[in-house]
Parts: C-alpha cells; structure tokens; sequence
C-alpha cells in the first residue's frame, strides 16, 4: 500500500468514526426531545384526571354524602393516576402472547397484536370490585377491597361544604384534589430535578348540601 493510498484510508474511517458519533448524539437529543414531550403529554392527561375527580367529589358532597364517601369517589375517579394495582395482588399476564413471543417471530407477534381485540382482564376484577371498595365502612376495610400504588399521593380538601358559623348555608361547594404526580418516563431529570410534580384539579358547585344531610364533619 502506497502512503497516499493509506492516508486516504485512514481519512475515510476518519470521517465514519466522525459521523458515527454525530449520528449517536443526534438520536440521544431526539429521544430525550421525544421522551420529554411524552412525559408532558402524560402530565397534562394526568391532570384532566383530576378535574374530574374534583367535579365527581364535588358532585358527591352537594347531595348530601359525608367525608369519607366523598374521599372514596374522589379516590375511585381518580383511579388512571393511581398507577399499578396492588390489591387484589393480580399478574398482568397474556400466557398466549408470551407463548408466541417466544416461539414466533417478531412479524407474527405484530400481526397477533394488531389483529387482536384488546381485552383487560384487570378491568373485569376493578369492575366488581369498585362498587364493594366504595361500600366499604372504614380505611382497614377499604384497602382489602381495593388498592393502588399511587392511591395516598392523592389528597382533597373540601372548602365551603356546609353552613357557615353565622347560621348561613354557603352557597357553593368547591373540592381541590392535588397529586404528587409521579415522572416514570426515563430522562425526566434532563428537564426537571425532582421525581414528582405537584399537580392539582378543581371544581365548584351549587351547594345542596345541607338540605339532605348534616354529616357533622364525619
């Protein structure tokens, strides 16, 4: 090999080993751009899911139920940011796809996928088990029933439920339910230094409250 020959060599691999890297750092920035917008996409869902749960409590405590129905309507409403379930202690597991998995190829495994019709399994235990969880007298009792990981990072407050000190009814009942929402999506700390952001939904209505029931702060 002539010394020109091998200098336009090493200049070649030069300039792949160069656009290798380049490569790999412009994948790193648009996944961690991809992620990044992806955990805001969940954040913003996240918070709609407390909204509503407000407005469920709120809707609960203007008719009449006490503190601790309302606290488990809000809790049951809120079930898409409680994350996996923990009691009943349930194995989300397909035995079918994980067969195929292992034996099929990744073709066959996508058009298995995509030409099944999505069923839950976990759905069908939470179906029966809500309306026990939400009959249930007491914490202890409660967290037999039904239960979820992220379940205590959800918290309400209930303002203006009720009568005021001077004898009058309030006239509006307003619920806030906040979260310490947890950030599960990977490099979440390139754009944010904690783990979990505080998030928080509200709602207001007309107060009926007082004409079905006097709760006594139960």
């Amino acid at each position: 090999m002539t010394r020109r020959s091998y200098q336009g060599t090493l200049s070649t691999t030069r300039r792949s080993g160069q656009s290798l890297v380049e490569t790999c750092l412009a994948v790193g920035i648009i996944s961690l751009l991809f992620f990044g917008l992806l955990q805001i996409s969940q954040i913003f869902a996240a918070r709609e899911v407390l909204y509503h749960a407000a407005a469920r409590g709120a809707r609960a405590r203007t008719v009449g139920f006490n503190h601790w129905m309302v606290t488990k309507v809000i809790r049951v409403a809120s079930i898409p940011n409680a994350g996996p379930m923990t009691e009943p202690a349930y194995e989300n597991i397909n035995p079918a796809l994980r067969a195929l998995v292992q034996t099929g190829s990744p073709g066959a495994v996508w058009d298995s996928a995509v030409g099944a019709v999505p069923v839950s399994a976990q759905y069908d235990i939470e179906r029966v088990r809500i309306p026990e969880y939400l009959d249930s007298a007491n914490w202890p009792r409660s967290s037999y029933v039904l239960d979820y990981e992220n379940w205590d990072s959800i918290y309400a407050d209930f303002t203006g439920a009720g009568v005021l000190p001077e004898g009058v009814m309030t006239p509006t009942v307003q619920v806030r339910v906040g979260q310490d929402y947890p950030l599960w999506v990977p490099g979440h700390r390139a754009f944010y230094a904690a783990d979990s952001v505080n998030l928080a939904g509200e709602s207001e209505i007309e107060n009926h409250y007082a004409l079905y029931l006097d709760d006594m702060d139960w």
